[in-house]
């Protein structure tokens, strides 16, 4: 379940986050939102993927809340928790 927690800043920026699910297989799908990148990846339980939604620029407002809550959903999917994945995504940043 995501949690919404607008103070948490993890410290990572969108392409931290972009870099890490990339590399996982998730692919970049047609938004008519400028502001936002999406992504699609592993399926839900109806078949359909799951979609993760980034800001494209780490200025917006609202930057913290989309990259933590595509974090919880990352850590949902991969059955981890959140921790593990930012310190993950945080090992690809580092590459």
């Amino acid at each position: 379940m995501i949690e919404h927690n607008p103070v948490l800043n993890l410290n990572l920026s969108r392409q931290d986050v972009e870099s890490y699910i990339i590399d996982r297989g998730w692919k970049q799908v047609e938004h008519p939102n400028k502001k936002l990148q999406v992504f699609a990846g592993a399926v839900d339980n109806n078949g359909q993927p799951i979609h993760l939604v980034l800001p494209l620029s780490n200025d917006l407002k609202d930057t913290p809340l989309r990259i933590y809550q595509a974090v919880q959903t990352i850590a949902d999917i991969e059955e981890r928790s959140t921790h593990l994945v930012v310190a993950d995504i945080e090992k690809v940043r580092a590459v």
